[in-house]
């Protein structure tokens, strides 16, 4: 059957007609051969720094490229990173810490992607010895991806803060979809990232550029990750026309965020109404629960891809589901069209375990 709806990722946000126009028309003006030359790039670099309270920001590919140049930049080789075992850097960007970095994951209990600040703090005051590794830094994620878009508050933020500090290690956010935890929070980007030593941000995400993510942090971390970043084949050249739909993402799409949120508690409303039930929606982010199906997440997912929608197997008994720019009240209802001829089954008695 052919795909009638995608909510397999809010990467797949489509680019604004704006941003098109805005790319189209760098890629027409003489491009520069400087890793940070192009006016653009320069721009945008400027206006996250600002929009973050940091010093200095740089261009990336990606947002897990800006996640391992800001861990290797940040921790010496042979310490650990302590970190929520279900973050993105933990379970989504193969083994970089390790393989690049030559670190080791230390999880630490954590409840939706907080970590547990009396655990946290046992961890750091781990005594030093010869025969253990040390830790060199903290991740956190927000949102919180395997959380369903879980916020992280500010004011956690800097409680975690005041426990780096204490122990004298950098804290690292991956803010992916940071973006989408402001608007829901109601706070500017800046009240998350002060505590900060770093953070990444993605603008293909919610934000719909097709490509780029940022680092920000000091001045001098930068530039060491500006090596580091070419060290992983990310220094790509020309830049303008990223850059520009970079700009436009920034300038004009975090707002709109919102109407994602709305929409994925919408769809939760919708699906629930049909005895599909799904965990509590924060942002744009739903998670929904295979229960009802009586079958796994990647067979629920086999059969809603022969119904038209294209879904993310989230672990046993999960599925995700990425509201974005390119979902509307039309994709909500196939969307719901499309669970409900998989569950009715189930609820009728009949396919269970099939």
């Amino acid at each position: 059957m052919a795909v009638l709806v995608d909510l397999r990722s809010d990467l797949l946000s489509p680019p604004t007609p704006s941003m098109i126009r805005a790319m189209s028309a760098a890629m027409r003006r003489p491009q520069v051969f400087g890793l940070r030359e192009d006016k653009q790039q320069r721009a945008l670099e400027e206006r996250v720094a600002d929009l973050t309270a940091m010093e200095d920001a740089l261009l990336f590919p990606t947002c897990t490229m800006a996640n391992q140049a800001a861990i290797q930049t940040l921790c010496r080789p042979g310490r650990t990173v302590l970190l929520d075992a279900t973050s993105h850097i933990a379970t989504s960007e193969a083994g970089g810490p390790a393989a690049l970095a030559g670190l080791t994951l230390q999880p630490v209990p954590a409840e939706r992607g907080r970590m547990d600040p009396a655990a946290l703090a046992a961890a750091l005051a781990a005594p030093a010895d010869a025969l253990r590794a040390r830790p060199g830094l903290i991740v956190l994620e927000n949102t919180h991806n395997r959380s369903g878009g879980g916020v992280l508050p500010p004011s956690y933020h800097r409680r975690v803060r005041r426990l780096a500090a204490g122990a004298g290690i950098p804290i690292h956010l991956d803010g992916a979809r940071l973006f989408n935890a402001a608007v829901a929070a109601g706070r500017p980007v800046r009240d998350f990232t002060r505590p900060m030593t770093s953070v990444a941000l993605s603008l293909n995400k919610g934000l719909c550029a097709p490509l780029g993510a940022m680092l920000a942090g000091p001045k001098g971390f930068i530039a060491e990750a500006l090596a580091v970043r070419q060290r992983l084949g990310g220094g790509i050249r020309p830049t303008g026309a990223v850059a520009a739909a970079g700009l436009i993402a920034i300038e004009t799409m975090i707002d709109r965020l919102g109407q994602d949120h709305a929409n994925a508690k919408r769809l939760a409303r919708a699906l629930a109404e049909i005895g599909v039930a799904c965990e509590d929606v924060e942002t744009n982010l739903v998670v929904v629960l295979t229960e009802a199906f009586g079958i796994e997440a990647a067979a629920s997912v086999r059969r809603l891809a022969d119904a038209g929608l294209l879904a993310l197997a989230f672990g046993p008994g999960r599925i995700r589901l990425a509201v974005h720019r390119g979902i509307g009240r039309r994709e909500i209802e196939r969307t719901v069209r499309a669970f409900a001829s998989v569950a009715r089954p189930v609820r009728g008695g009949k396919g269970r375990g099939r």
